[in-house]
C-alpha cells in the first residue's frame, strides 16, 4: 500500500513538472544558458545573452518574429518567455499553435473577456496566455506573477531600433487582469 501511495505521488509530481515546460521546450526556472542552447537548436540567435530580457530572432523561420526570454537577475534562471508570431501567418498556423498548447497544457483553460486572452493556469503564480496583438500577430506569454515587476519591457533603456524587429514588444494588455489572478 505504501508503494502505491509513493508511486502516485511521484506520478503526480511528474505531471506537475511536465506542465511547466512549454513551447520551444523552454521551462520555468532553467538557466538562461540552457534556454540559449534549446533555442539555438531551433535556429534562434541572440545578440546579447547578458540582459535580463534576452531577445531571440529566427535564422530560418518566417512563422516566428521573435522570442523574448525574461531572466531573474540574481539566479539567471528563466521566469517567463514571450513568443511573437508573424502577423502574416495563416489561420491554420495559429490553430496549430493553439492545438500544440492544448496538447502540452490540457484543454482546460479560461477565456478572459476583458483582455481577450485564453489562459492556462499552470500553478498559483505561473500561467500561459495566448492572444492577438494590435498588428494581428498571435502572441504567447509564459508568465510568473511572482516576478511581475520583471515583465515590463517598455521601461528598458535600450529600445529596439531595427526596423525588422520594431514591433517585437509585448502587447499593452498582455498582463493578466487582476480578476484572473485572484481566481488562481
Amino acid at each position: 500500500m505504501k508503494r502505491l501511495i509513493i508511486l502516485l505521488i511521484l506520478l503526480a509530481g511528474c505531471f506537475g513538472i511536465s506542465a511547466q515546460t512549454g513551447l520551444f521546450n523552454l521551462s520555468f526556472a532553467i538557466p538562461i544558458e540552457e534556454a540559449d542552447s534549446l533555442l539555438a537548436l531551433s535556429d534562434f540567435y541572440t545578440p546579447n545573452i547578458n540582459d535580463n530580457l534576452v531577445r531571440y530572432y529566427p535564422e530560418n523561420s518566417d512563422s516566428v518574429e521573435a522570442i523574448l526570454v525574461f531572466v531573474e537577475p540574481q539566479t539567471r534562471r528563466i521566469i517567463g518567455w514571450f513568443i511573437k508570431y508573424n502577423p502574416e501567418n495563416s489561420e491554420e498556423d495559429d490553430a496549430y499553435v493553439l492545438q500544440t498548447l492544448q496538447e502540452m497544457h490540457g484543454k482546460t483553460n479560461h477565456f478572459d473577456e476583458e483582455t481577450q486572452q485564453l489562459i492556462w493556469f499552470l500553478s498559483t503564480t505561473r500561467s500561459v496566455h495566448i492572444m492577438y496583438a494590435d498588428d494581428n500577430s498571435l502572441t504567447v506569454l509564459y508568465y510568473d506573477s511572482y516576478f511581475r515587476e520583471l515583465f515590463h519591457i517598455n521601461d528598458k533603456t535600450a529600445p529596439l531600433t531595427d526596423s525588422e524587429t520594431e514591433n517585437n514588444t509585448i502587447p499593452e494588455n498582455s498582463e493578466p487582469s487582476p480578476s484572473s489572478e485572484d481566481a488562481r
